[in-house]
């Protein structure tokens, strides 16, 4: 195995890393407790200091790039044919994919998801250059970013979290009933929401939206896919993130556990 391949798993073993945190969370790596963590983080502000010209593609190109090289230099030790193993599930995951991705398409919350998308971005862009948000207050400004932070994810996560169960549907593979990835994504969707909510009400308030303005529509449309999510996805709060929602974790504990591997969950406390 190439030694830097062999130095990124040996890496991806150490237990001071929690693994798979990166998928869980909202990419705010300049507001997270846990960069030092997080193996993505590391890995990305090395490679841009080793080469501070390239950009966000080309990095991700050669991430992927080095994932397969991993897989193959494994299957290579182990006795397994790689390009065997890549025929024989490329047909089958093809079609399955396919089929789930036919389904979230026409899906109305995944539908709903996007509308919101669409309506947002326009609106996070023409309050940045107006003039009169320049003199609006820090929450304001708090507000407008954590919108549009957060606008494009609850779009991409949710789509995840459709494409995850509609995948699962077509497939004969076990998952855990709560720690599986379309949970986690669904959770990530709804605390983005909720946030966004949140913000909205704070631009309506603070920044004095019109009556009739898209502005004041916007928390009741991100309401609705809330309830969407919450309705397809009972147990999608119940997902434990890997760090972020263990204190232990987040205090300093070692942890080896895997995403989906199961957790110890606290009670979630009853609506009065």
């Amino acid at each position: 195995m190439k030694p830097h391949l062999q130095a990124l798993i040996d890496r991806a073993a150490d237990r001071r890393f929690v693994p798979g945190i990166y998928n869980y969370c909202n990419s705010r790596c300049e507001r997270c407790p846990f960069t030092e963590r997080c193996l993505t983080f590391i890995e990305n502000r090395e490679e841009s200091a080793r080469h501070p010209d390239k950009g966000v593609i080309d990095c991700v190109q050669d991430s992927l790039v080095d994932t397969v090289d991993v897989i193959k230099a494994w299957c290579e030790r182990e006795g397994i044919d790689f390009e065997d193993v890549q025929r024989a599930g490329s047909k089958e995951s093809d079609d399955a994919y396919s089929r789930a991705d036919a389904s979230v398409s026409a899906d109305p919350l995944h539908r709903l998801a996007r509308t919101y998308a669409r309506a947002g971005f326009p609106i996070i862009d023409a309050l940045q250059k107006s003039a009169p948000f320049h003199a609006w207050s820090a929450e304001v400004h708090e507000a407008v970013d954590a919108i549009s932070w957060h606008v494009s994810m609850i779009s991409a996560k949710t789509s995840r979290a459709l494409h995850g169960l509609a995948a699962h549907a077509l497939e004969s593979l076990a998952w855990d009933e709560v720690q599986n990835d379309w949970n986690g994504s669904a959770k990530v969707a709804r605390l983005a929401i909720a946030e966004s909510i949140v913000a909205w009400l704070t631009l309506i308030d603070e920044g004095n939206a019109p009556e009739g303005s898209p502005i004041r529509e916007m928390p009741a449309l991100l309401g609705r896919i809330d309830a969407a999510l919450a309705e397809r996805f009972p147990r999608a709060m119940d997902f434990v993130r890997p760090g972020f929602d263990e204190p232990d974790v987040a205090a300093g504990a070692l942890t080896a556990l895997a995403p989906f591997e199961p957790r110890l969950r606290r009670k979630r406390k009853e609506a009065p």
